[in-house]
């Protein structure tokens, strides 16, 4: 528990293995009341409400057959797998949280830690992908065809698992669980001292592809879809548009655009749930922090919680935008529905490439 501020730098390298880390600089009452609070109470309700959610839409969509030959639901079923192992290395802070540290387990050190950077890279990349397939459905919807296809889209979520599993395999290799200075007793999981140039660089490179690259894509991304929505509103365009042949072609009644407006709305959730956190870690970074005040440990434990639930609302997103779905989790999920629903006809896409 008491490492959070031993490298305020290390905030971004894996937020689940350091967000024990708070006890230390939370050394007032008050700061631990709300320190307890959250770890005790309000986590395990994000992990546990994220991990029925998320494994309840993954099962959606796997049994649905028209929601399986669309595209954008291989990039909505990998976010969901990847954020579902975020929750499970939270869950571990959790456990940890009421005095069975499970992470300080050298197996289970080094695992963790492996497993943490590869779904935080996995979660947020993969909502770039579902916000470039969003982009080109309002900004491009001739190119839908061509570019939305169901193998663009898996070959895409294989090679995003594979670089992930091959860039960070080092991480477990300069981590350890060791012994606090000065307190024989207390284990902590953190890098190794003589790999120290190592970690540095791993940590640069995972700030760069998380959090830097990602977010700008995402954020330029849908500056553009907003002001393509923005336009469509004022001139009151209508859904159907002439494609390059000159013919009317029916481009609203395709799986992508009807499931735009969910994507778009969860790609936003994505951007906005972790700016906060985002933000402090790049002050922090550009001003040379090391060490927190109380009060700013604080403020980024809460901002790190708020982008916790990032992992758990996507369920709820999916409910509150899309019809469908909505017909998919009552034909499923309720017992005691007296109407069964049938989800709306879907034509697949999948084209040669």
């Amino acid at each position: 528990m008491a490492q959070q501020m031993d490298n305020i730098l290390d905030m971004n390298t894996s937020s689940t293995n350091n967000s024990s880390r708070d006890l230390l600089a939370a050394n007032q009452e008050g700061s631990l009341t709300v320190y307890k609070l959250l770890y005790e109470y309000v986590l395990p309700i994000i992990v546990l409400v994220g991990l029925v959610g998320n494994l309840t839409s993954i099962y959606l969509i796997l049994v649905d057959k028209q929601m399986r030959k669309v595209s954008s639901s291989v990039f909505l079923m990998s976010v969901l797998a990847a954020d579902t192992g975020m929750l499970v290395s939270l869950l571990l802070v959790w456990i940890e949280s009421l005095g069975y540290p499970l992470n300080h387990l050298p197996t289970v050190c080094r695992i963790n830690v492996y497993l943490t950077y590869v779904f935080g890279f996995l979660s947020i990349w993969y909502v770039v992908c579902i916000t470039i397939e969003t982009f080109i459905t309002i900004c491009h919807p001739t190119q839908i065809k061509q570019m939305c296809t169901l193998f663009r889209a898996r070959s895409v979520s294989v090679m995003l698992l594979v670089t992930a599993l091959v860039l960070y395999v080092v991480a477990p290799i300069i981590t350890e669980v060791q012994s606090v200075p000065y307190s024989n007793a207390t284990k902590q999981c953190q890098p190794i001292a003589k790999y120290g140039d190592i970690h540095q660089l791993v940590f640069y490179a995972d700030l760069v592809l998380t959090l830097f690259v990602p977010f700008v894509l995402l954020i330029t991304l849908l500056t553009f879809m907003t002001v393509a929505i923005v336009r469509s509103v004022k001139r009151k365009q209508k859904r159907t548009i002439k494609n390059e042949d000159g013919n009317q072609s029916s481009i609203g009644q395709l799986p992508q655009v009807r499931v735009a407006k969910m994507l778009y709305i969860l790609s936003v959730s994505v951007v906005f749930l972790n700016i906060p956190s985002h933000g402090f870690k790049l002050k922090s970074i550009i001003s040379g922090i090391t060490y927190l005040s109380d009060a700013e440990s604080l403020t980024h434990l809460v901002l790190l919680f708020v982008s916790y639930t990032s992992f758990s609302v996507k369920f709820f997103i999916c409910a509150a935008c899309s019809k469908n779905f909505r017909k998919l989790i009552d034909q499923h999920c309720c017992c005691n529905r007296v109407t069964r629903y049938h989800t709306v006809p879907q034509h697949t896409i999948e084209t040669a490439t």
